[in-house]
């Protein structure tokens, strides 16, 4: 399906052959667009004059302008006896029952101007008529009016008037005329098309795409010669054991392919030349990755899991858990392996504590082969087996061990070499050589010599496998613009990097969304990157595919902020920070890595400072232009951090509360205040610390100082939600509202508002389960979202009312119209501006 491009209003004339052009593409608009997406009125910005509008009242007293440098409709009513307007025909579907609200931008230059919604039935037939309290405007300047109302029995279509009544007189200009219904499903917002994993097999490249809960993974077959996709299977699954996505993929010594998913912990096999895939089961146990896969003999497939730790063969059918479970003391991933067929053992690379062992299938002998000095990392992320060496990916560090057999029997690894800034995949050996990427060039490592040469070649992409194809190096993976295949001849330096044609487009679910300093709606993709940009009010008829093409360049973001003209973005991995101006290209500045400060072997114990940071899900401004950054820490630790920076001047990172992360920020009274949760890290066991009570604490701008500021409530879990009102703090802490003046900050009130969410069971509930957010166009009430449900709340009484409930809703936003906006998995919802 083509995208359409959404035709926003022009902020001026236009020349005749533009608005040809433009009326063209408004025209094509289908005249009944689908339940799920944007109602949108034909020329509502009166770009192509008053086409779409129809003649309504007494004839004449409308004509198409240009006023304060923008498209308008001018009416003029010079006749106390007679009634002029436009209506916007034909109107659109509508349903019987449903709210809807109308805006318009109108400039009374005099008299009084009046905009009503009109509903008609299937024959044209006026049903009834509304205009809002605020449906007329007077005095020279814009001045934003809305009229609302439900359709009654036997609606079929909504549309605009623009009116001046009888006995009035006076001059009118209107602009952007917009409408919305109660609630609208504006569909998927983000699109990715990378690979997870990837593997080769007789010249083909074997890639798997992620989905979302709602759209299943796929399994794309590439020629490797001709670079073009040649076949997609989407991989099944079940409303029992739903299929996301996968990061595992390998081809077995039969030449069949294995593909391990998420979160159901499955193992499907594809031979190569069949139109589907095999479902072949869970990989045993209640853990939810297949992270790694690796080849043995005999068609054997070995994976490691996470939660529990687990290392498993698959093998004739049957699924078999070797040693123990875990099979490292501890650890909940087996992150990575690597076969060595000669010998029949296999390395396992295990976190959230770093470990790396030798297994030896035959005898069940385990010995550890991690160097000392990397005890204190969260993972060993990669594993490759190759030119008689162990290499070894430890946060970009990429270890080349030799493995060696000791008199006892027992066995040892010595560094060859410690490589820095490497990407996670590299090549097999080929003539002495291993190739990867480092610091974005291509780079050998010679195994006898044990020295690194760089090209200058740029590949250009996030190889995700590589292989060889007779002496070409050939790599596939992930890049700004989509799949890539990477191909480079170290005989003569000749190279290549191009688009793969016809890889599978998948939804991205949405993990943040926030408005804009430019009045746009922001989206960024789980997983797999991407930001998603959509201007409210005015998308396409298709809400299947984004409005606007997907803007590459972040990975995995986890909160937006407009301040002072900027949109800061907060990104995992490593908590980085950054900025963007609407007016300036993308991608992103980056301003701050939280994964750089601290150091590995911290945890904010006394006298240390705070280790690496990881998942940023809070930001708040300050009136100086600072940024405050609060984080969950790197895997396998429990103290999340403050982050201060500021242009200029640069930023920090501080120990606010030990042991626990910071999940929410609001700048109030003259200090930052942040609001904890005692779930650290993934991989912390147990995920709570223990005895541990979520607090508030403050830090003073002016002095650096931090103070904690204990809760009325018992060992509350998480302060998911915080936000200035009124001069005043609020917060969520589970189903509680608390409130304090930040003057007196100790003087905490604490009002139930909903049962505390089940930490237990939904874990992750504790870092993000709740939004509060004021709204300008409302001053009476303050809005949230918990627990599957969005109310809200009255300033003075502090009454909770609840406006919608919709299982997986999350997040909250407003745009310019006070339309409040939640996602739920890939999609993006509004709620139109509830009636007061």
């Amino acid at each position: 399906m083509a995208r359409r491009v959404p035709c926003g209003r022009v902020g001026r004339a236009l020349a005749v052959t533009a608005a040809a052009a433009l009326l063209a593409a408004l025209l094509a608009t289908p005249s009944a667009p689908a339940s799920a997406s944007d109602l949108r009125i034909v020329n509502g910005g009166f770009d192509a004059g008053l086409t779409g509008w129809s003649g309504s009242h007494t004839p004449g007293g409308v004509d198409p302008v240009t006023w304060d440098g923008r498209t308008a409709a001018r009416v003029t009513d010079g006749d106390p006896g007679a009634a002029y307007g436009r209506e916007s025909m034909p109107g659109l579907p509508a349903t019987a029952g449903t709210r809807y609200t109308l805006h318009a931008q109108v400039w009374a230059d005099s008299g009084t101007a009046y905009l009503y919604l009109r509903f008609r039935d299937a024959s044209g037939k006026l049903l009834a008529s509304s205009s809002g309290a605020n449906g007329s405007a007077t005095g020279r300047q814009w001045k934003h009016v809305t009229a609302e109302g439900v359709a009654p029995a036997g609606t079929a279509t909504v549309s605009a008037l623009i009116y001046s009544g009888v006995a009035d007189v006076g001059t009118a200009y209107w602009d952007e005329v917009l409408i919305t219904k109660d609630v609208t499903d504006l569909g998927v917002q983000i699109e990715s098309s990378v690979p997870n994993a990837t593997t080769f097999a007789g010249g083909s490249a074997y890639a798997l795409y992620t989905g979302t809960a709602d759209a299943n993974p796929q399994l794309a077959v590439v020629d490797v010669a001709t670079e073009r996709v040649t076949r997609k299977i989407t991989i099944p699954d079940s409303a029992a054991t739903p299929t996301v996505g996968g990061w595992a993929a390998a081809t077995a010594t039969d030449g069949r392919i294995y593909l391990g998913t998420y979160p159901n912990s499955k193992l499907y096999r594809y031979v190569p030349g069949e139109a589907a895939v095999t479902d072949l089961g869970r990989a045993e146990g209640g853990y939810s990755f297949i992270w790694d896969l690796e080849p043995g003999a005999g068609g054997k497939v070995y994976g490691g899991t996470y939660n529990d730790g687990r290392y498993f063969k698959y093998d004739d059918g049957a699924f078999t858990t070797i040693g123990t479970v875990p099979i490292v003391a501890g650890a909940q991933y087996v992150r990575s392996l690597a076969h060595d067929p000669d010998a029949n053992a296999t390395y396992l690379g295990t976190g959230t504590n770093a470990g790396l062992v030798r297994y030896d299938n035959v005898t069940g002998r385990t010995d550890n082969l991690l160097p000392a000095a990397y005890a204190h990392n969260s993972m060993v992320g990669g594993l490759t087996w190759t030119g008689g060496r162990l290499f070894a990916w430890i946060d970009r560090t990429l270890l080349v061990l030799r493995v060696a057999r000791q008199a006892d029997g027992s066995y040892t690894a010595t560094t060859d070499a410690a490589i820095g800034d490497v990407d996670l995949h590299h090549s097999p050996a080929r003539d002495g050589r291993v190739w990867f990427v480092r610091d974005g060039l291509l780079h050998s490592y010679d195994v006898e010599s044990r020295t690194v040469q760089a090209t200058s070649v740029r590949p250009a992409l996030d190889v995700t496998g590589y292989t060889w194809d007779g002496g070409t190096l050939v790599g596939l993976g992930a890049a700004s613009d989509g799949t890539r295949i990477f191909k480079y001849d170290p005989a003569s330096g000749a190279w290549s990097s191009r688009v793969v044609a016809g890889t599978p487009v998948l939804p991205a679910a949405i993990n943040a969304l926030g408005a804009g300093p430019d009045g746009r709606i922001y989206t960024g993709g789980y997983l797999t990157g991407g930001t998603g940009v959509y201007d409210p009010l005015r998308g396409d008829g298709d809400d299947d595919r984004p409005d606007t093409g997907t803007l590459a360049g972040l990975h995995q973001t986890d909160s937006l902020l407009a301040h002072q003209g900027r949109l800061y973005i907060g990104v995992y991995p490593s908590a980085r920070l950054y900025s963007h101006d609407p007016a300036g290209g993308w991608p992103p500045t980056l301003r701050y890595t939280g994964g750089e400060a601290g150091d590995k072997a911290d945890d904010c114990e006394p006298g240390e400072g705070p280790p690496p940071q990881d998942r940023p899900y809070a930001l708040a401004g300050g009136p100086d232009g600072t940024v405050y950054m609060g984080t969950v820490p790197k895997y396998g630790k429990r103290s999340g951090a403050l982050t201060v920076w500021k242009e200029g001047a640069g930023g920090r990172t501080l120990c606010v509360v030990r042991d626990q992360s910071v999940v929410s920020l609001a700048y109030a009274g003259g200090k930052v205040f942040g609001g904890t949760s005692t779930r650290g890290a993934l991989g912390v066991d147990p995920v709570y610390a223990p005895g541990a009570s979520a607090t508030l604490f403050s830090y003073d701008p002016a002095t650096g100082a931090v103070r904690t500021h204990p809760l009325p409530l018992t060992a509350p879990t998480a302060v998911t939600a915080l936000a200035e009102v009124d001069g005043e703090l609020w917060g969520l802490a589970g189903g509680s509202l608390i409130t304090l003046d930040p003057a007196r900050p100790d003087a905490i009130t604490a009002k139930r508002l909903f049962p505390e969410p089940d930490y237990a069971n939904k874990p992750s509930l504790a870092w993000r389960d709740g939004v509060l957010l004021t709204v300008p166009q409302d001053p009476g009430h303050v809005y949230g979202t918990l627990g599957d449900q969005l109310f809200r709340i009255d300033r003075a009484t502090k009454a909770m009312t609840v406006l919608r409930t919709d299982p997986g809703m999350e997040g909250l936003t407003a745009d310019r119209f006070g339309d409040l906006y939640y996602k739920i998995n890939e999609r993006l919802h509004r709620l139109a501006a509830p009636a007061a």
